[in-house]
């Protein structure tokens, strides 16, 4: 019996296609969708709309994440972040893996064809396409702006969830996205920071690899004052109320102090930290906008 398990154990790894859909990165985006779903109308409409748009827009994400896999296996085997990855160590083929992201492909658009609507298929196709191919192939390589322009696909989810339920495009979904978007490149550069040697042999041209790490410290910072504007304008315009404007502040007074703090840091010990916070900035920021639905202060 042992032996039957361990065999159908290795023939359907389960935690290995786990790991290709990069589920630290799709909880972001499904918790992005969720509140931009939440801000549209409080899940008061009908819920399995968001039950369904939540696993279409996810299950798409996941298969653009695998691609990305296929596609950079041989830049993953020369990182030590990602040289354990399935695909890298043989855990799972590349037949297998593309078979795999196929699958949720098809299953995520027959939820959003079906359940959703087109706007919200044909934009979650295009973030995926953008990431898969474009972003993967191309813009990465292009520059040490290819974060910049990259962050265009990872901050797309607060449309998607809004347009899945309203059917609609409006100015706070996409305030929500410009956030996700200045956010993206300070998260990524203090990885780069840290991970530099990484990308050095991998000859990805990050910032801290073609411009330096204090050049790059520079650059995290200056991006940190403009994500800490950018955060407030779901405030400025009267979308969101004072618990957010109160949150969001407390949240950026940090992440400017931990930015700050970097660029004096001669042993970049500071720059995981950052990362790691930016994680945690992120997911508190969107959690707190609809909690000021719920929590509401006058200012």
């Amino acid at each position: 019996m042992n032996t039957e398990v361990i065999t159908q154990s290795q023939r359907f790894p389960l935690s290995g296609y786990l790991k290709l859909t990069k589920p630290s990165i799709i909880y972001l985006l499904v918790l992005t969708s969720a509140t931009a779903m939440f801000l549209a109308d409080g899940f008061s409409g009908n819920l399995m709309k968001v039950v369904f748009g939540l696993f279409g827009i996810g299950l798409i994400a996941s298969s653009s994440a695998v691609i990305n896999q296929i596609l950079d296996v041989e830049v993953d085997s020369k990182m030590a972040r990602t040289k354990n990855r399935p695909i890298v160590i043989g855990e799972i083929s590349v037949t297998n893996a593309k078979i795999f992201s196929a699958a949720l492909l098809i299953v995520g658009a027959i939820m959003l064809i079906v359940f959703i609507n087109l706007l919200t298929l044909l934009l979650t196709l295009f973030t995926w396409a953008f990431y898969s191919f474009l972003y993967t192939k191309i813009l990465k390589f292009a520059g040490t702006q290819n974060i910049v322009i990259g962050g265009i696909a990872g901050a797309m989810p607060p449309l998607l969830g809004w347009t899945a339920i309203t059917n609609s495009i409006d100015a706070l979904p996409l305030l929500m996205v410009l956030i996700i978007f200045i956010w993206t490149p300070p998260h990524f550069w203090a990885l780069s920071i840290n991970r530099k040697e990484d990308y050095v042999a991998a000859k990805i041209p990050m910032m801290p690899v073609v411009k330096g790490t204090e050049y790059t410290k520079i650059q995290i910072a200056l991006y940190s004052v403009l994500l800490a504007v950018s955060s407030l304008f779901p405030f400025a315009t009267g979308y969101l109320g004072g618990f957010y404007f109160f949150s969001a502040v407390i949240l950026n007074i940090i992440f400017i102090g931990f930015s700050i703090a970097l660029i004096f840091d001669k042993n970049n010990k500071l720059a995981l930290p950052l990362f790691l916070y930016s994680i945690v900035f992120l997911t508190i920021l969107f959690i707190c906008m609809a909690l000021d639905k719920l929590i509401p202060i006058q200012l």
